[in-house]
Formats: structure tokens, sequence, C-alpha cells
């Protein structure tokens, strides 16, 4: 699978109540589920969340299930970056 970062524009998303990133996280991964039951391979590994941005990083075969999922979720894809490298900083390797 390939990586990617998602970049989703939410206005005051760091002043989000904990508790309703929680239920938008959990609807997100019950779609998750419901494409991988479709035999699609995506899955979630990290978001964080910072200003005005929510970021998402996922593991998909392709750009597209990324999108298919944000339009699944109702949800934002402002920006869709594969990812071509992974620099581990804590031991200096590149991935």
């Amino acid at each position: 699978m390939k990586k990617f970062l998602i970049r989703r524009a939410m206005e005051g998303a760091a002043s989000i109540p904990k508790h309703e990133m929680n239920k938008g996280g959990k609807a997100s991964e019950a779609v998750l589920e419901e494409m991988r039951n479709e035999g699609k391979m995506i899955q979630q590994e990290t978001s964080y969340v910072a200003g005005d941005n929510v970021f998402c990083v996922y593991n998909a075969e392709s750009k597209g299930l990324i999108e298919e999922h944000a339009e699944r979720t109702g949800g934002v894809a402002t920006e869709i970056t594969e990812i071509a490298i992974v620099i581990k900083h804590n031991t200096s390797v590149v991935s």
C-alpha cells in the first residue's frame, strides 16, 4: 500500500472538543471497515489537529480510495499528497 498525507481544512479544528473528534473518528473508522469488507485496501494510521486543519496519514492502494472515503463520510479532503519517503528522526534512518 501507498502512504498518503491528507489535509482537511476545518476552521477552528484545534478548538473542537475531544469527544466530538472521537465521535467523528469512530464514524470514519466505520466507513473504513465497510470499505475493507468490500476488498478495498485502506487504513488510517494517525491524525494530527493543528490550527484550522486536521492532518491524517492513511495507507491505501490509491488516492481514489482516499477520495471515496471522504465522499462516503461526508468529510473533506482538501489536499491529498502521496508520501514518498518517511524519515524516522529518532533513529536517523530513512524508510
